[in-house]
């Protein structure tokens, strides 16, 4: 089950409840659709748009009970948000927790930690991965509007006799996220790596969610030049730059 939020007046959701369905609060209505915020988004919007308020409450939401009517757009910063388009029914509710203000009157929000670290709370979804690359994943995928972001959650089978996670690991990685977005610039077209190298910054550790964002940097006919970052939080982990061959494309 994959949790979201919305925060709201407790009266506003009281009134929702004897409803049986919250229709939105001024600003959702005005926009055609339900705001709400992942686990990891929570926070971000409760400062921005909730300091200083008080009488609030933080709704969990099961994504998986609203149906087709829930869509993940880009908003804030480019990232995708979840917006539900039709009324919140309280039945998709999993908890209804209030909200304390902090000393310095901006809300504290009562996220279980290990939401804030889920993927799929973030807007993550899996991506299908067969062969070698599956020692690494399971994989995620993210659009963005700077391009496609890659990630996976370093477990203990990830991590090398110092307790980090292994430079292998890390390459294999990077070397998957850039192939894939080369790929995406060729429509998918069959590519090798030719050349990758990497430079590794600081250490990741189990539980980090590792991310990869690549672009190309230069294309020719048959040659694609990629680089990448690798990062886990706000820590650069590595950089990488490579270079991919790209099948000739097979007549129509």
């Amino acid at each position: 089950m994959t949790l979201i939020y919305k925060i709201t007046p407790a009266a506003a959701w009281d009134a929702a409840v004897a409803a049986g369905a919250f229709a939105g609060a001024p600003v959702d209505v005005q926009d055609g659709f339900i705001h709400l915020s992942t686990a990891a988004q929570a926070a971000e919007t409760a400062r921005r748009h909730f300091a200083g308020q008080s009488g609030l409450v933080l709704v969990a939401i099961d994504q998986d009970a609203l149906g087709p009517d829930l869509v993940y757009e880009p908003s804030r910063g480019g990232d995708l948000f979840p917006h539900l388009f039709g009324a919140l029914p309280v039945s998709a509710a999993r908890s209804v927790v209030p909200i304390a203000a902090g000393p310095d009157g901006a809300p504290v929000l009562p996220l279980p930690e290990a939401a804030a670290g889920d993927p799929a709370s973030a807007g993550w979804a899996v991506r299908p991965q067969e062969g070698f690359i599956e020692a690494v994943g399971p994989l995620w995928f993210r659009p963005e509007r700077a391009g496609p972001a890659f990630a996976f959650v370093a477990q203990a089978r990830h991590l090398n006799r110092n307790g980090v996670v292994h430079g292998g690991a890390l390459l294999t990685f990077a070397d998957d996220a850039a192939g894939r977005t080369s790929s995406l610039v060729v429509q998918g077209r069959r590519q090798a790596t030719i050349q990758l190298d990497m430079h590794f910054v600081a250490p990741a550790r189990e539980g980090d969610r590792v991310e990869a964002r690549c672009r190309v940097v230069r294309r020719t006919r048959s040659v694609n030049f990629l680089a990448a970052t690798i990062t886990a939080g706000d820590q650069l982990v590595a950089t990488a730059q490579g270079i991919w061959k790209v099948a000739e494309a097979k007549p129509a």
